[in-house]
């Protein structure tokens, strides 16, 4: 493919801007009644068919009929559509956290497979301000505002136990919809982040995986797919480009940086953005190859119990066309690495809690 088929226009249908979208009309999907049904239905069989406290690993441990076509249609919208959708109606006041943990697992594992997500192995992550209370494995364990970035995955998924006492909302922008804006106003910007960067990551997730802290090569920001509707795949983390620089194992040229800084600026521009509120209970998922995401700065309780408490998988979707290994970070082997380390018990928010509350008293 020459470099200028490379940098035109994708026109994709996830290429939006966020104030042109009526996201509550055409990317909500609304449980009724019915469904609560089926999904009550589906939980009670979990509970018959696996031991106490444990997460449906297959669709057979969670069956859904009207729902599971709501799913699929949900997987469309991810795959062809804008790339995101948000799942609303689960009564929270009627299932404990651990039943909603059991729940978002069960709807999840219809869209994809869920893959561990740090070098704790965990398929089922807690996004919790930890301050206080233990060890942070990543930056979305930390209070406050996240910058916009994309995860090492097909499409991240986020239920919201509790919401924060105020903002936190979901901020998201498309990545194709910034691609399309530097290939007609700076095509200069978009060859730099088409030919990548040197990622580092955290030394924990290296250590506790194949042993790479950094990319085997240049990771390219920005790619073509064949077989792929959207058309190209976007991977971006500032924070990895610049660590590794920092590190002494990159050099970023004034050129690197604008490029860096234009993704980031276009990302937080209201003219690009989507800000999403969640309400107690709501699902969110993301097509991790065309959207980005972040966060909201928020104000927490002080209580563990009480603060803002989201639920995330990562998932594989095997029908997806397969991302060129130069733009993979986190490889086979480190998922299948991490995954040894899991602790289950503690992806049920109510024991994870419990251990948070038990680590800050025997440090007090």
């Amino acid at each position: 493919m020459s470099v200028l088929s490379s940098l035109s226009p994708t026109r994709a249908p996830s290429a939006w801007r966020g104030p042109d979208v009526d996201w509550m009309r055409e990317c909500l999907v609304q449980f009724d009644s019915d469904d609560i049904a089926e999904i009550r239905q589906a939980l009670d069989y979990l509970g018959t068919h696996r031991p106490p406290k444990t997460l449906p690993l297959a669709q057979a441990e969670f069956p859904l009929n009207r729902v599971a076509d709501k799913l699929g249609a949900v997987a469309r919208q991810l795959h062809a559509g804008k790339g995101f959708a948000m799942l609303r109606g689960l009564p929270r006041d009627q299932f404990d956290a651990d039943q909603m943990a059991q729940i978002y697992f069960g709807l999840s594992i219809y869209l994809g497979i869920p893959m561990s997500q740090s070098h704790r192995g965990e398929l089922l992550g807690h996004v919790l301000n930890l301050s206080g209370y233990g060890d942070v494995a990543r930056a979305y364990q930390n209070g406050g505002e996240m910058n916009m970035h994309t995860d090492s995955c097909d499409i991240i998924g986020l239920m919201c136990l509790r919401t924060a006492r105020s903002g936190g909302a979901s901020r998201i922008s498309s990545a194709l919809a910034i691609h399309d804006a530097l290939a007609q106003s700076r095509p200069d910007l978009l060859a730099r982040l088409y030919a990548g960067f040197t990622f580092m990551r955290g030394e924990k997730d290296a250590q506790l995986g194949d042993g790479r802290r950094t990319s085997v090569s240049p990771i390219p920001v920005y790619t073509r797919l064949q077989d792929w509707p959207q058309q190209v795949a976007c991977y971006f983390l500032g924070s990895y480009i610049r660590n590794a620089a920092k590190a002494g194992h990159a050099r970023l040229s004034d050129a690197d940086l604008d490029a860096v800084k234009a993704i980031e600026i276009m990302a937080e521009s209201p003219e690009y953005y989507l800000d999403m509120q969640f309400q107690d209970g709501d699902i969110q998922f993301l097509n991790n190859r065309v959207i980005l995401h972040g966060r909201t700065h928020y104000e927490d309780s002080p209580e563990i119990e009480n603060r803002r408490h989201l639920l995330r998988m990562w998932l594989r979707a095997p029908s997806w066309p397969t991302l060129p290994s130069e733009q993979i970070m986190h490889s086979d082997s480190d998922h299948a690495l991490w995954l040894r380390r899991r602790n289950a018990a503690l992806e049920l928010p109510n024991a994870y809690i419990d251990s948070l509350r038990a680590t800050a008293n025997a440090a007090a």
